[in-house]
């Protein structure tokens, strides 16, 4: 499993991110929602925690700690997923 330790896999999840980041952008745009500097902190907030979720999965099943990954895929998944959702409340704040 050396591809999860390659840079490869760290290349490939960058430009997720980058794809996120400017799909959320055109969302924000068309859908109105003023977006102010914390906001966007919280939104890449919550993409790191995802890219971290994900980049721990992988390298500890590419480390054949297959135990770890679940346990770790479950605890900073919620983690992520109760961050998303806070971020999802903030963006219904203030809409004009």
């Amino acid at each position: 499993m050396n591809f999860f330790s390659s840079g490869v896999f760290w290349f490939i999840e960058g430009i997720f991110a980058v794809i996120i980041t400017l799909s959320f952008n055109q969302w924000a745009k068309d859908h109105n929602t003023k977006m102010y500097w914390w906001k966007w902190a919280v939104f890449y907030l919550v993409i790191i925690s995802f890219g971290f979720t994900i980049a721990f999965v992988t390298t500890s099943i590419g480390e054949n700690e297959k135990t770890a990954a679940l346990r770790g895929g479950l605890v900073f998944g919620l983690i992520s997923f109760v961050l998303a959702g806070f971020f999802y409340r903030l963006l219904l704040v203030n809409k004009p």
